[in-house]
This record gives C-alpha cells, sequence and structure tokens, in this order.
C-alpha cells in the first residue's frame, strides 16, 4: 500500500472554494437501478479500493461485496438459475470482492455448474480472470469460495486433489493463498483467499468455521419478506460479533414461484419490495457499522456501494477520503427521500455513520438555489432526484468567532445591495464576509422562495445567520476560524473583533485600545492583557475563551486593555 501520509495531510490544510449557483439539473436517475442491477452494465467503479484500507486490517473486519453464484450471468437454465448480469471482470471492476463459485468435478477438472445447469465456463476461466484482475490492481484481494456442485463425472482422483492440481499449477499458485487462518489486509493483496466449502478446511478457510446465513428458500414473492428478516437478523449479529469471526450473509433465494431477480429486484406492480431494497434502506440508514461479505443476487450500484461506505470507518478521521466516497456518495444518495428535512436526515445519517469523528456540513436544496462554499476536505453532490440536491462536506472545525448577533447585524446591511439570481448573490455576500471576516471560513446558500423545511435544510453548526429580503432567502455558516487570539468590542464575543497572533505594545495603533470586554483563544495560545502600553501596568493571563474578561483576576479589566502580549 503506498504511503499518503505526506500527501493527504497537506491536501486537507487547503481551503477549495466551489460555486453551485443554481446549477443545471441532471437527468434523474432511476432509483431501482441502485439496488438491482439486470443490465450488462453498472454506474459504479471501484477496481482498486482496498488501497485505502490499511494492511493490519483484518478481512473480517471488513465489509465485502459478494456475489450469489457468480458466474451465472447468462441464462443458460432460464430466468430461474440466472442470478447475476455482470460478467466476472465487471463485478471485479465494480467493488465485488467475494465470489461463490460452483465446480462440477467431470473428467478430473473443473466446470462451473449453478446445480445441473453447466454455465458454459471453466475453472480455469475463473481464475485467469481473477489473476489478471489482480495483476491490474495488486492492492486488492479476493475471497473465493469454492464449492462442491452436482454429481461427479469420468474422474479418477478426489475433488480435492483436482483442486490441488490448479492450486499447484504455475500460473495460478502464486496468486492463491494457503493459509486457514482469517488473515489480515497485508498478509493477501494482490492473492485469492479460499473459502474452502469441500475439503474440510484443509484448502483455506474452513466454510464450517463461519458465522452463516444461507436461508434460501422463498416460496412465493410473499415471503420475501421473511428472507429479509433473516437476512437483518445476520446483519445485527455481524454488527455486534467478534471482530475475529468472518460473518456470511446470503441475500439470495429462489423457489420455483419466486424466481432469483424477483427475490432480489421485488415486484413493483404488486407492490413487493425485493430483499436488495431492504438491505440498501438498512445499510444508508446507519444500522450497521460492519455487514461482513453479503453475497447477492443482481446488486445495483447503491448496494454495491453502501456496503463499501462502510469500510471508510477504519480510516482515521484526519484522513483524506478518498475518491471513491464521492461515486458513494452520489448512489447512495438515490436511496434517501421525502422532504428537504427528511432527505437532511437521510444524508446526515450516511456519513455521520461511513466517517464518523468529522464535522460535516449536510444540505438537501430543491430549486432554485445558489451556494459558495469555502471548505477544507471533500466536497460530495448528488444528481438532482425530484428537483432535490444533496450536499455533504467536512470541516476540519466548526470554530467561529464572529458572534452571532455581529453576523446578522453585517448580513443584513448588505441584503439590500444584492442583486441577481441565487447564485450571484451566494458569491457576493461570500465575497463580502470573506473580505470583512479573513479569519473565518464560510458557506453561503441563497434560495429562492418557496422556502421551509420541505424545500431546503442544512447543518446549523455553532453561529450562523439566517436571515430573509424580498423572495430569497439567505442562510450563512461560519466553521474553522483561524488559531489566534481575538479580543472583541462586547461581552458574550460580539461586536467589532480583532484578530492577534503576536504582541501588540499598543493597541491605540489597531483602534482598539480599552475596547476589549471578551476574548477567544483558538489555538494553543496564552494572552496577557495589561492595564498601560508597552505590558506595563496591572496585567492578568488566560489560554482560554472568557465570555466577560471581568472575570479575569486583578480587574476590572472591561474597556481597559491597552497591550497585550501573546505566546503559543
Amino acid at each position: 500500500m503506498p504511503d499518503l501520509s505526506s500527501v493527504f495531510p497537506r491536501i486537507r490544510q487547503l481551503a477549495v472554494m466551489l460555486v453551485l449557483a443554481s446549477v443545471a439539473l441532471a437527468p434523474e436517475a432511476s432509483a431501482r437501478g441502485r439496488y438491482y442491477n439486470d443490465s450488462g452494465s453498472i454506474e459504479t467503479h471501484h477496481p482498486n479500493w482496498m488501497s485505502w484500507v490499511p494492511d493490519s486490517t483484518r478481512l473480517s473486519v471488513l465489509s465485502l461485496p459478494g456475489t450469489h453464484d457468480t458466474m451465472a450471468y447468462q441464462s443458460h437454465g432460464g430466468s430461474l438459475t440466472q442470478t447475476q448480469s455482470l460478467d466476472l471482470r465487471k463485478q471485479l471492476d465494480a467493488g465485488v470482492r467475494a465470489l461463490d463459485i460452483r465446480c462440477r468435478h467431470i473428467a478430473n477438472s473443473f466446470t462451473i455448474h449453478h446445480g445441473v445447469v453447466y454455465l458454459h465456463v471453466n475453472f480455469d476461466d475463473v481464475l485467469r480472470t481473477t489473476i489478471q484482475f489482480l495483476n491490474a490492481n495488486p492492492s486488492e484481494t479476493v475471497v473465493m469460495r469454492v464449492k462442491k456442485e452436482h454429481t461427479e463425472e469420468n474422474v479418477t482422483r478426489s475433488f480435492a486433489e483436482t483442486y490441488l492440481a490448479y492450486r499447484n499449477n504455475p500460473a495460478y499458485q502464486p496468486y492463491i493463498w494457503t493459509g486457514s487462518h482469517v488473515p489480515s489486509l497485508g498478509e493477501v493483496r494482490g492473492r485469492i483467499v479460499i473459502l474452502d466449502d469441500f475439503g474440510g478446511g484443509a484448502f483455506g478457510i474452513p466454510w464450517g468455521s463461519l458465522n452463516l446465513q444461507d436461508d434460501w428458500t422463498v416460496s412465493t414473492l410473499f415471503d420475501i419478506g421473511n428472507k429479509w428478516n433473516k437476512v437483518r437478523a445476520h446483519l445485527d449479529r455481524t454488527n455486534t460479533g467478534a471482530s475475529s469471526t468472518l460473518f456470511v450473509n446470503f441475500l439470495s433465494g429462489a423457489s420455483a414461484l419466486a424466481h432469483p431477480f424477483s427475490v432480489a429486484g421485488g415486484h413493483s406492480a404488486m407492490g413487493i419490495r425485493g430483499v436488495n431494497d431492504y438491505a440498501i434502506d438498512h445499510l444508508v440508514a446507519g444500522h450497521n457499522q460492519r455487514a461482513g461479505i453479503l453475497f447477492m443476487d443482481f446488486p445495483g450500484a447503491g448496494l454495491i456501494d453502501a456496503i463499501l461506505a462502510l469500510n471508510f470507518r477504519l480510516l482515521s478521521s484526519t484522513t483524506w477520503l478518498p475518491e471513491d466516497f464521492n461515486v458513494i456518495f452520489r448512489n447512495t444518495a438515490h436511496t434517501i427521500g421525502g422532504n428537504a428535512e427528511q432527505r437532511w436526515h437521510g444524508i446526515r445519517s450516511f456519513v455521520n455513520n461511513a466517517a464518523p469523528g468529522r464535522y460535516w456540513h449536510v444540505m438537501a436544496l430543491k430549486r432554485a438555489w445558489g451556494a459558495w462554499m469555502t471548505h477544507q476536505g471533500n466536497y460530495y453532490q448528488s444528481d438532482s432526484m425530484d428537483d432535490y440536491t444533496h450536499i455533504a462536506f467536512p470541516t476540519n472545525s466548526v470554530t467561529a468567532v464572529v458572534g452571532k448577533g455581529t453576523l446578522e447585524s453585517y448580513v443584513r446591511s448588505q441584503l439590500g445591495s444584492l442583486s441577481g439570481g441565487a447564485g450571484e448573490r451566494a458569491v457576493a455576500l461570500h465575497g463580502r464576509l470573506s473580505a470583512r471576516f479573513p479569519f473565518q471560513r464560510w458557506a453561503v446558500v441563497v434560495k429562492q422562495s418557496p422556502g421551509g423545511l420541505s424545500n431546503w435544510a442544512y447543518s446549523d453548526y455553532g453561529r450562523g445567520a439566517h436571515l430573509s429580503s424580498g423572495d430569497y432567502t439567505y442562510a450563512v455558516q461560519t466553521h474553522s476560524a483561524s488559531e489566534g487570539v481575538y479580543l472583541h468590542e462586547h461581552g458574550n464575543f460580539e461586536g467589532n473583533v480583532l484578530r492577534l497572533t503576536s504582541s501588540v505594545n499598543a493597541l491605540g495603533d489597531l483602534g482598539f485600545n480599552d475596547v476589549a470586554s471578551s476574548l477567544t483563544v483558538v489555538g494553543p495560545y496564552r494572552a496577557t492583557l495589561c492595564e498601560h502600553v508597552n505590558l506595563t501596568g496591572r496585567c492578568t493571563t488566560t489560554t482560554q475563551s472568557v465570555s466577560d474578561i471581568e472575570m479575569l483576576p486583578n480587574g476590572p479589566w472591561n474597556d481597559r486593555v491597552s497591550s497585550v502580549a501573546i505566546s503559543r
């Protein structure tokens, strides 16, 4: 795994400004396509997502998208036996890392079957494709269940002996891990980890050692809900189970009256939800922090991404989130509906569960709106869904040094001179705030009527201003104040504000002599306030913010500070 420690912290310190001025709305995407996919392509791409997972992570801690009957992507046996729509390489490129490979032992070799149905691929095809993928993406590992399927025919050796012939083939041997314990990711990058469902654990991790849910019988479409309840119960067990245990959960199910595509995708005309639909809602809502291996039929882009999203929890909260999160955010956002307030709650739950320990700013906005945001960290924006756009970005802190009353007064004074549409107004107001208070980061959203929680909702951290004028409502949010010592003209951190990072012998030179009434300390600073210039007269020292400097010892101090000594 490449060492990115020298890159990410440096990038994270940059303040990035983006204009989102009444953007043209993208075409609406199919919500069903986010959890169920029966086409030959898919709208997600994560060929090397494991590259950002720490080497020390045990395989059992990861949340892995998997496919049930992986190679049954063509209808050789009809809809009862087809379980996928993507070929193996497309599955791997999409982010799938767990394969369900079912081998018939025939003529001392393995053909791939789904029950009695030959899928017109052989074990050599599976291994070659997987190895080609690993050569192109050496940071990855692929977990492969190998199961004995159907009846043997024309063989002169055991199933295990034929497996060993494959494993010992010089073309395959370097890529097949031969351990039987649950490894760390660093042990198995670039290799295939076998789940041994044929030899009792002699050739990989024993299938019998897994904590497994595979109740695959779904008698009718009306029993899909029961199947989901079993999946959900096992997700609950996975969430609280021992981190050393490998949990495996099959979302798949079938019968003569409920074919795999219906169990996975549901039946919209009958108002029946599929297991995949239930699963994506459950995962995006933040009910799980670990999902184990999920073997699925016809998984959609959003469902794959909702599983992958849980792995970001393994990163430090100070780490810049990898690019994979951008695709994941866009795809999972499609499962969240309702009005702006409900969407805001949904997005907030998702990002805080997927990447906790960050100061997430979340917005749900219905047209027409415009915004200019200064942020420190990643920025995410969904496609349009029912005219709504979802936005999320983390910041280093939510520290504010401009008083709420002072901020509202300043914003109100600017509204009458703003013009243009929502986007132009947001840009102009952001520029004025940044010029007036350059030590503070700003997010400005302007919403054209109608407003209200049906049409927009946003995170309100700390100090902000929410004002209306005419057809426009303005939401101003302040965050990530620069380090320093701040003197405020009035108590409770209100009024004019002066930022200091070094000693000042005469505050009168800065227009602040005998003015300070409160003080904010941001960062590891010590401030010594003195009654007279040149640090003379009575003095007092603090390392903490003080809403009323009269509370400091040796007072009175209000409007009596003429010089300040600053040290770190």
